[in-house]
């Protein structure tokens, strides 16, 4: 498993990856680490992408997998599953935004470091 931190404070995320064979798996945590959506981008023998998401009601990081699941694909070409667990009591707007920001930032970074 291969690790870094994104961010400061209390929107600090780690992202966690290792590689399954040609496969890629990532896990974004925040806060109280837990998975609370996970997301599947590939390609099929005949050039279609796939794509599938999932969430534990009532989590909302659904979205963040999609994105970063995607992304990754993009960057690696390769089979690519997002896990995250992203969990602040009481969070405001503004540190929703800098969650997601981080996630992108986290997410270039990824990329980069997987040489893409």
């Amino acid at each position: 498993m291969n690790t870094f931190d994104v961010g400061a404070g209390a929107t600090r995320l780690t992202f966690t990856w290792r590689w399954w064979g040609n496969d890629l798996h990532v896990h974004i945590g925040g806060g109280d680490h837990h998975i609370g959506a996970a997301a599947l981008v590939g390609r099929q023998g005949d050039g279609h992408t796939y794509e599938g998401t999932i969430r534990v009601p009532p989590h909302k990081e659904d979205a963040v997998v999609r994105k970063a699941a995607q992304a990754l694909h993009s960057a690696t070409g390769t089979t690519v599953c997002v896990t995250a667990g992203i969990h602040l009591d009481k969070i405001t707007g503004q540190q929703i935004d800098a969650v997601l920001e981080t996630v992108d930032r986290g997410v270039v970074r990824l990329a980069r470091t997987l040489g893409h």
